[in-house]
This record gives C-alpha cells, sequence and structure tokens, in this order.
C-alpha cells in the first residue's frame, strides 16, 4: 500500500503544536528559532500523522503518540512499526507518504521558479530531451524533482556522484485526465517516476517500483492534489 497526502503550510495557523507534536517532536520545535523551518517541520508532522491515523486507524494512535524521527541521511522515519514515511516541503505544501516496509519509494515537491541553476543542473542528454518540450523551465524542475524523489527511495538524497540519477526517457501519460509525465533513470531501470504539476507552479513527484500498481498509486495521488487540506 502507498498512500500520499498534500497539505498547505498555512494550515498551520490553525494547529496546536502540542496536540500534533510527540514530547521529542516538540522540543525540537521549541528550539527552532527560524519560522518557517518551525512552520514547515509542524506541518510536515501533521501530514505524515494525518495519512497514518487516515490509513492506518487500527493503531489508535493520538498524534502527538507518534514520533517522527530523523534516519541517517535526515529522511523521516517512524521506529517499531510497519511503515516507512516519505515527506517534502515546497513554500506551499507538505507532501506526505506511507508504505509498506516491502515497497520503494520516494517523494518530492518543488515550487517552479525562474532559476537557471536548475537547467545547469542536467546533463546533456537531459538538455536533449527538454528541448522537446515546452515550458524548458517546467521540464527542468521535473527532471531535478524527480532525481530529488529518486535520491530519497534510495534513502541518500542527491549524496551520490550526481551522474547516477541520470533521466533516460520522460512521457506524458495518454490516458490521464490531468498531465502526468512518467519518468524513467538510465541506472534504476526497476523505478519509475511519476510528476505532475498542481496549480501550474508545484511540480510533485513520487519514484515507485516498477512493479507497482499504476492505476491505485495515481488515483490515490490525484485525489490527495485535487483535495489538499487548507
Amino acid at each position: 500500500m502507498i498512500c500520499s497526502k498534500l497539505i498547505e503550510l498555512n494550515i498551520q495557523e490553525n494547529m496546536e503544536a502540542a496536540e500534533v507534536l510527540s514530547p521529542l517532536e516538540l522540543e525540537l520545535y521549541g528550539k527552532m528559532m527560524n519560522e518557517n523551518r518551525k512552520r514547515e517541520f509542524l506541518v510536515g508532522r501533521y501530514a505524515i500523522k494525518k495519512n497514518l491515523k487516515e490509513n492506518f486507524p487500527s493503531l489508535g494512535l493520538e498524534f502527538n503518540q507518534v514520533t517522527v524521527e530523523y534516519g541517517t541521511f535526515r529522511y523521516p522515519i517512524i521506529k517499531d512499526k510497519c511503515i516507512e514515511v516519505g515527506l517534502s516541503h515546497s513554500k506551499n505544501y507538505a507532501f506526505s507518504i506511507i508504505y509498506s516496509k516491502d515497497e520503494v519509494v520516494g517523494v518530492d515537491i518543488e515550487t517552479i521558479g525562474t532559476s537557471k541553476v536548475i537547467e545547469k543542473l542536467l546533463t546533456v542528454q537531459e538538455r536533449g530531451l527538454i528541448s522537446e518540450h515546452t515550458p524548458l523551465s517546467k521540464f527542468a524542475y521535473i527532471f531535478f524533482s524527480c532525481k530529488e524523489a529518486l535520491g530519497k527511495a534510495l534513502k541518500i538524497g542527491l549524496l551520490a556522484d550526481y551522474s547516477i540519477y541520470e533521466i533516460k526517457d520522460v512521457s506524458l501519460m495518454a490516458s490521464a485526465s490531468q498531465e502526468i509525465y512518467q519518468v524513467h533513470f538510465k541506472n534504476f531501470p526497476f523505478l519509475k517516476a511519476f510528476s505532475f504539476i498542481k496549480n501550474e507552479m508545484e511540480v510533485c513527484t513520487i519514484v515507485v517500483s516498477q512493479t507497482a500498481d499504476t492505476e491505485a498509486l495515481l488515483g490515490n495521488l490525484m485525489d490527495s492534489a485535487r483535495y489538499a487540506e487548507r
């Protein structure tokens, strides 16, 4: 099972930190000086726990009874549970994912900007691929988001030689009601990525195994994006 949850960051205005965060998380939260970082932390934990509560109600846990900790490379984990979790932030959203331990999954969300730096991170082959599509900046962000999600699926982030994340091809899924792009990786043929753009400015990406149930996965993903909690 793979379940996603997309939540607007401004929902934090109506949140009580003590109701969402465990004692350990609340201690970390209290030490944060940057307000944007505090907002991301609080809403990100809420997104994971709301996802968990909706899809694993049998656990019977309140939000502040669950602690989301950090793994070796700073990816989120919940110890002693049968599930894995993933999380990404953009300027406007927190994007969470929960999935069983036998899956390989990574998520990312990016706010599209006008920075040329993103395009400079692409290989010659990737620049050739995006030259077939317009606008170029949109596809540069899609490719970057796919690489970020791949790094999270591998639980190493973008710490390895950047060339290993190279994208082999990208295609528009013909049957989808929303524009969804399917991406394959040169060095990881057993994985695939799906990207779509919400509100014309947020690139949302999920990386899963080639054997994942695509129909169920995209149905859940589109529902999450369509009814993003505010």
